[in-house]
């Protein structure tokens, strides 16, 4: 049966969808049959980065439907990787019933060793814990992400999931050196979590594309996706 992992954010353009696309890269690069979904609302959708947005045909709303089969609706990236896109259209996804959450997730485990989830919170009532297996929150070193990241951790306790870990996204040194933003260590304090990693604030991340996702660099953005796989 598939491990399932949510990569969720209270942030908007906190960098969660091209974390979740480039750790089912390098899964899929390491042997693994990896599932992307999308249930995300952003600007960008996985589609758009893995430049397969044209050839939706179905997408995860027709799945949750009952349109059509998984099967069907599921587009191959490389070998390896598949992607369940979000619809083009953000009002077409709607409302999603937790039932419906459950069984396209259940299904996808019969076929797939990981998949990934996009989603924008993990409060969202659709959102069944006992079909995950880890959640990787991302947020930033603002002073805001102390209150968001306790109240990820303060939903997870509530359904007794302790596979939570956060990644600290567009990390400024030179803020947090000032006071302006928080430290990391001061991130780890106040929250009380495990923090995964951190990746610094960097315009190549703001520009991700294809080749960016697929590319080899060393960088603090593959080192933390390495750290994340780690400790799954």
């Amino acid at each position: 049966m598939g491990k399932v992992i949510a990569v969720s954010s209270q942030k908007d353009d906190i960098g969660k969808t091209i974390i979740g696309i480039k750790t089912g890269i390098k899964l899929s690069q390491s042997g693994k049959n990896v599932l992307l979904m999308d249930f995300s609302s952003g600007k960008k959708k996985m589609s758009e980065y893995l430049k397969v947005n044209e050839n939706i045909i179905y997408d995860i709303k027709d799945v949750l439907d009952s349109t059509c089969s998984l099967e069907l609706a599921a587009i191959e990236i490389t070998e390896g990787l598949s992607l369940l896109p979000c619809p083009r259209i953000n009002t077409k996804l709607g409302k999603i019933k937790r039932e419906s959450f459950v069984k396209i997730i259940n299904d996808a485990k019969k076929d797939y060793d990981v998949i990934i989830l996009d989603i924008d919170k993990i409060q969202f009532s659709y959102v069944d814990f006992s079909v995950l297996d880890n959640a990787i929150i991302i947020n930033n070193n603002d002073f805001s992400c102390i209150k968001e990241i306790n109240t990820d951790k303060a939903i997870a306790e509530r359904y007794k999931f302790n596979n939570i870990y956060v990644l600290i996204n567009k990390y400024d040194i030179k803020k947090g050196s000032k006071g302006t933003m928080m430290k990391l260590k001061d991130i780890q304090k106040l929250s009380d979590v495990q923090i995964q990693s951190k990746i610094e604030e960097n315009i190549k991340y703001c520009e991700a594309d294809y080749d960016f996702l697929f590319g080899t660099e060393d960088s603090t953005f593959n080192r933390a996706v390495d750290s994340i796989i780690k400790n799954i």
